[in-house]
């Protein structure tokens, strides 16, 4: 207890002043004024011709055109027409009437399941597919927090980030991806197959699962095993009746131009918001980036394990841990994905809701979304991830150094 009483008289006023800023009136007037500023501005944007469709009728390219195309010459031309890129760029020139950007970023690089994900939107035209894709996976994404913690407001609050403005401009599938990490790390407990079964379809999205092999093995997790390995090869069975077995290869050497530095085309300027983009971005060399980032990620892995497997430790922080782990791990992480951040913070507001706020945290809180908003710029990816593993960390270790987790509300300076 030494480290919360020590604390504690520059904490009060800390309390003093966050009790102040976060009042629910002033939340929710930032966390709705935002959401319709973005409504509005994506409406604008719209009706002006400057997003889906010009003023001519011709498509501009999002995120999602690669995806609604993409299945759209698979199911009609087969794969191969797909992963081969002069094949594929003919294709985006003539929905688009204009030629696609001059690099390879702007090829379809991904697996053969985004393929069967995006096939029922394939035969709707560009605009109908655009808006069918966004009502359904941003339905899920809130779908998912809500059910983590059913309050209105703090959804709206999600919604703030520009990661997030940007993965609905985009078409982007971080709203997929936070959607079944978010129910997968909320059944993990009480529904483990069910959980499962969400990973194995997380899988669309094969770097966001790299976490979970050995978190769930050095947790004894194996009815979730089960699950994710039955529906992830359920899965990839339906993807390789439809498209065909060799569409897998051709995945694979389609990926071979990528800089294993960055997990980007050599000629592609973006920023990877992982420890493995962050040590690049500093100058570091292959062989050290790589270094710095297992290391990272190994012991991220292992500390979420441990906070897993301690008994005390509401469900809630469990969770929280985890999805940090989920992207610490993962080599490769473009800002649109930082989306996924939604998910161990909700998991945190949740328990700090029930439980009360540790002083400063709601500060914290705060600087992370601000931090967002530099990700297009900056790699901020993992100085959050890293900050909301302490805030984590902070509330276990109150937990389990053996006072009730309801007293967090309660602490009072020691008399």
């Amino acid at each position: 207890m030494k480290f919360w009483t020590r604390a504690w008289p520059r904490a009060t006023s800390i309390s003093k002043v966050e009790d102040l800023i976060f009042t629910r009136r002033r939340l929710s007037l930032c966390g709705y004024t935002f959401l319709a500023a973005n409504i509005a501005a994506f409406a604008v944007h719209f009706v002006a011709g400057n997003w889906l469709i010009d003023r001519a009728g011709n498509y501009i390219s999002t995120d999602f055109l690669q995806w609604w195309l993409g299945s759209r010459v698979a199911l009609g031309r087969g794969a191969a027409a797909v992963y081969n890129d002069s094949t594929f760029s003919a294709a985006r020139t003539l929905v688009t009437k204009s030629a696609p950007p001059p690099i390879s970023y702007f090829h379809y690089v991904y697996p053969p399941t985004m393929l069967l994900l995006c096939a029922p939107l394939a035969r709707l035209p560009y605009v109908t597919a655009f808006f069918a894709w966004l009502a359904a996976t941003v339905g899920l994404y809130v779908l998912a927090l809500y059910a983590i913690l059913p309050s209105v407001l703090s959804i709206v609050l999600t919604f703030v980030p520009l990661p997030v403005a940007k993965s609905v401009y985009e078409g982007q599938t971080s709203f997929l991806m936070v959607g079944l990490l978010g129910l997968s790390l909320l059944f993990m407990s009480r529904r483990p197959y069910l959980s499962g079964m969400c990973l194995g379809l997380l899988t669309y999205k094969p770097q966001f699962v790299l976490f979970f092999p050995l978190a769930l093995v050095i947790t004894g997790q194996w009815r979730v095993v089960a699950g994710a390995t039955g529906s992830a090869s359920l899965f990839a069975a339906a993807t390789t009746m439809v498209f065909g077995p060799n569409a897998w290869l051709l995945f694979l050497r389609s990926s071979q131009g990528a800089n294993p530095a960055t997990f980007l085309p050599p000629n592609m300027d973006a920023l990877n918001q992982t420890v493995l983009g962050m040590m690049h971005a500093a100058g570091a060399g292959l062989v050290g980036a790589w270094i710095v980032h297992l290391a990272v990620a190994l012991s991220a892995t292992v500390l979420a394990c441990r906070i897993w497997l301690q008994a005390p430790v509401p469900h809630s922080l469990k969770a929280a841990a985890f999805s940090i782990g989920v992207l610490i791990m993962t080599p490769y992480m473009l800002a649109y994905d930082l989306t996924a951040l939604s998910v161990p913070a909700i998991f945190l507001v949740a328990d700090a809701l029930e439980h009360g706020f540790v002083p400063g945290e709601r500060l914290v809180l705060l600087s992370c979304c601000l931090a967002l908003f530099l990700c297009f710029n900056f790699t901020v990816g993992p100085i959050v991830l890293v900050a909301l593993m302490g805030l984590v960390v902070r509330r276990v270790r109150y937990v389990t150094n053996g006072r009730a987790h309801t007293d967090i509300s309660e602490l009072r300076p020691p008399v």
